[in-house]
């Protein structure tokens, strides 16, 4: 028997760079495969298999017919992962800040520990299952945590839970109760704060040290502009506004949204602080329709609404999308990415 690789996008071929470091025989699963060159693709899963390693990207219904493929067993990187690395596994999830708060623990640790920072922050799991390292941080999103048998975890980290993902589980009782699968983890908690969570984990105090940021997570252009391209749900738009509230105080803003509100199960949001809201791409109608604003306006693209700002009296800018990227961008980073290159493009130095 042969083992399958369910999806071959980077988790799928993390997998298969591990099954061949350790001689096992595997084919290989996809969609798309016609942008592969490999030979070992199949269309034939009517097959009895050793293991399914099943990408996180599957949907929900797939996962369930994949068990009902003739199998020993169907698992996950994430799973072969923590029953095979040695270090001391903490995973962090939550709708909004997962990324942030692994980073700032990831700095933290590091100072004195050797750690690993994996997951859906970015490098796959299985890319460093076999480093020596005492930690190993991993981000997960809620479809990992849904297709996981054991969450066979040190330490799970629930940050917040908002209404999110709601195509792929459902419901959000189903997205609820999948995020919370994170505290069977041995140890549990609900803190989000990084120095806390060192001590949390560590039993040690560390000094209160300045933390770097990841990209597109309410950054500072300027003091004018906020590039929050991450912003990918109501949840952390409503977040996103509080600061942008508080940092402009009573200056007037306008406020940057796009993306695609069908992913998002809300009927009506009302932006409270931002002057102006300027919204554009393939699904700026839909946006245009769920938002509460006296103030809205709907644009072709990014670069009219840049143009339209720059012969107002205020520049202040807080570009939070409030969506997922749909079909305007490959993904936030994109996103985030030609926001900047349009700012420097149609503002100069002025902003």
């Amino acid at each position: 028997m042969k083992s399958l690789i369910y999806g071959y996008g980077i988790t799928g071929q993390s997998v298969e760079k591990y099954l061949i470091k350790n001689n096992i025989e595997y084919l290989i699963y996809d969609d798309n495969k016609i942008v592969y060159t490999s030979d070992l693709f199949t269309d034939n899963l009517k097959q009895e298999w050793d293991v399914i390693y099943c990408s996180p990207g599957v949907s929900r219904e797939t996962f369930k017919n994949l068990k009902k493929l003739s199998c020993n067993s169907i698992t996950t990187d994430i799973e072969v992962f923590c029953s095979k690395n040695s270090s001391k596994k903490i995973g962090i999830t939550g709708t909004n800040s997962k990324s942030t708060t692994c980073f700032h623990l990831y700095q933290l640790l590091k100072k004195k520990y050797t750690v690993n920072l994996v997951g859906n922050i970015g490098e796959p799991v299985l890319d460093h299952i076999y480093d020596d390292k005492e930690y190993s941080i991993i981000e997960l999103s809620s479809a990992q945590l849904d297709k996981l048998e054991l969450v066979d975890l040190d330490y799970g980290v629930l940050l917040n839970i908002a209404p999110d993902h709601i195509d792929y589980h459902g419901t959000f009782k189903n997205y609820k109760n999948t995020k919370e699968k994170v505290l069977s983890a041995k140890k549990t908690t609900t803190e989000n704060n990084p120095f806390k969570l060192y001590k949390w984990i560590t039993g040690e105090k560390i000094e209160n040290i300045k933390l770097m940021n990841l990209p597109f997570r309410f950054e500072f252009i300027s003091n004018k502009v906020i590039n929050d391209s991450k912003s990918t749900n109501i949840h952390s738009l409503e977040y996103a506004l509080k600061k942008a509230n508080n940092h402009f105080q009573k200056e007037p803003y306008h406020l940057i949204l796009c993306g695609n509100p069908s992913k998002e199960n809300y009927r009506k949001f009302r932006p409270i602080g931002p002057k102006n809201i300027f919204i554009f791409g393939n699904h700026a109608n839909e946006i245009y329709r769920r938002i509460d604003h006296q103030n809205k306006y709907i644009f072709e693209n990014l670069e009219e609404v840049l143009c339209k700002i720059s012969e107002a009296t205020s520049k202040n800018i807080l570009f939070s999308p409030g969506h997922p990227s749909g079909n305007d961008y490959k993904n936030f980073e994109e996103r985030g990415s030609f926001f900047n290159k349009k700012l420097k493009e149609i503002f100069s130095d002025d902003i």
